[in-house]
């Protein structure tokens, strides 16, 4: 007899038979949409416990997660095992603000999808920090086009925690989506925020024809943010710049807005104890930006547009 949802694995030994059965996986692949309807074995939750709309797709052992995001065209893409192997996800990333960032595992228990926060990262954070409460999500078919995802909730009237969930429709609505966010290269220069924090200060380069300036705040969340201002002589401003450096996918990133334009991103490429280097290859002028601590306390500032290029740089003292 043919059976399809099932592998059948007999053992013969010493006469006896032992027969076990695996299951097949429900098929949860497509976009699925939030309805009213109210769940069998959980009360409905009073919003969609895992957004409006979501997508699913299997890929071998692994499941990929469309998740709409608010402001963006496009959907965003995160690949898991389905082995239970914890996964970090990131948000989105914005110029100047450090990321925070969810630990997820997720996991096939019989028919149910599991997917679970096993900890957060906050933003400037050395490691995250693991849950204490197992918070998930369980994905259970319920037939061919709905699903129910359960999970857990407090209470508004009680305050008091307990099982709630969300009827999901199948739809024939693709998500528009980015690339798949699958494993990525290990950063060049690993570094987190704390590692820079040297170059906060208030900093002056005086010259002949007038001075630079550059202030830049302490680090924190992830993040450290700065204005530069050109003077010429002593009261006439001929340029600004609004500066920060920020945590981005397990480096630093270093973004220039000269005179409010357009953010272009540097990328650290060399971080030691006392200087830090970042470079976009593909930016016309500069490529490379380095920041150095000066054995008199003063900071260094050296700009270059590529290895044939003869860098310029700008000496700091401190601001009185």
């Amino acid at each position: 007899m043919r059976m399809p949802t099932a592998i059948l694995i007999a053992v013969l030994t010493a006469g006896t038979v032992t027969v076990s059965v695996q299951q097949r996986p429900p098929n949860l692949g497509g976009t699925w949409v939030a309805t009213k309807e109210t769940p069998a074995t959980v009360a409905l939750a009073p919003s969609a416990v895992f957004g409006e709309r979501f997508g699913l797709r299997p890929e071998g052992t692994n499941m990929a997660l469309i998740r709409p995001i608010r402001g963006r065209a496009t959907a965003l893409t995160n690949v898991f095992p389905t082995d239970g192997t914890e996964t970090a996800v990131f948000s989105f990333s914005r110029p100047c603000i450090g990321q925070s960032g969810q630990l997820i595992s997720m996991a096939w228990e019989g028919d149910v999808l599991r997917y679970s926060i096993v900890g957060t990262f906050a933003p400037g954070a050395i490691a995250p920090t693991r849950s204490t409460t197992g918070f998930a999500y369980r994905f259970r078919s319920m037939s061919g086009d709905k699903l129910v995802i359960e999970t857990t909730a407090r209470d508004a009237a009680s305050g008091e925690i307990r099982p709630v969930g969300t009827v999901y429709a199948r739809s024939t609505e693709a998500l528009p989506e980015d690339p798949p966010l699958g494993p990525k290269a290990p950063p060049v220069a690993p570094a987190r925020i704390g590692q820079v924090g040297w170059i906060a200060g208030d900093w002056i380069n005086v010259t002949a024809s007038g001075s630079v300036e550059e202030r830049w705040s302490t680090a924190a969340g992830g993040g450290m943010i700065a204005t530069s201002r050109t003077l010429r002589g002593t009261n006439v401003m001929t340029a600004f710049e609004f500066l920060c450096i920020s945590e981005r996918d397990g480096t630093l990133v270093y973004t220039a807005m000269p005179n409010a334009s357009p953010a272009t991103d540097f990328t650290l490429t060399k971080i030691d104890a006392d200087s830090a280097t970042f470079e976009n290859p593909t930016h016309d002028f500069p490529k490379m930006i380095r920041y150095s601590k000066r054995a008199d306390g003063g900071l260094d500032a050296t700009i270059s547009g590529g290895p044939t290029s003869k860098p310029t740089t700008f000496s700091f003292k401190r601001k009185q």
